[in-house]
């Protein structure tokens, strides 16, 4: 589930157990525990509120290249809930990722789905360069549904999939 709330509602709403919230990080204070492993308390922002996050070392490790003040973050959090003691709810964070990093990720597979055949000219000319991207074109007219899939990977980037929108060519991308 890629939804994005706010803390605040995620926070505050029982019936929600885990998501994804988008913040920009304000201030990293690191910390050790008694017993020497590291932990850092995540200062963060979003539209809502200004609130902090616990994060532990094996989180901490695994993201300290990306947590830098001033960037912005998709954090997926989940309430670790103590079946004693209801009250003593605690948030816990699951995985960390740059929204920077996400935009530029590359895609692995698309589909483009197309009702006529001057369409298949139009994804050609923009999808000439080969990447790392698997196509797979559905052609969809009135009387014949077939799926292609291309031989070599093509690079695809997202000015790409915008341009295809304009021309009314739906894409779909796993």
């Amino acid at each position: 589930n890629n939804e994005i709330i706010d803390y605040i509602e995620f926070n505050s709403n029982e019936e929600i157990k885990e998501s994804n919230i988008a913040a920009t990080l304000l201030k990293v204070q690191e910390r050790k525990t008694s017993r020497g492993n590291s932990y850092a308390i995540l200062k963060l922002t979003d539209l809502k509120s200004v609130f902090e996050i616990f994060i532990f070392s094996d989180i901490l490790e695994l993201n300290r290249k990306i947590l830098i003040e001033g960037n912005s973050l998709i954090i997926s959090l989940f309430k670790n809930i103590n079946e004693q003691e209801n009250r003593f709810k605690k948030i816990n964070v699951k995985k960390i990722a740059s929204l920077k990093d996400l935009y530029n990720k590359p895609i692995g597979e698309i589909q483009f789905n197309i009702t006529n055949l001057n369409q298949i000219e139009i994804i050609s000319n923009l999808i000439k360069k080969e990447g790392p991207t698997e196509v797979k074109i559905k052609i969809n007219d009135n009387n014949s549904k077939l799926l292609f899939k291309l031989k070599n990977k093509r690079s695809i980037d997202k000015k790409s999939i915008n341009i295809l929108k304009n021309h009314h060519i739906s894409t779909i991308i796993n």
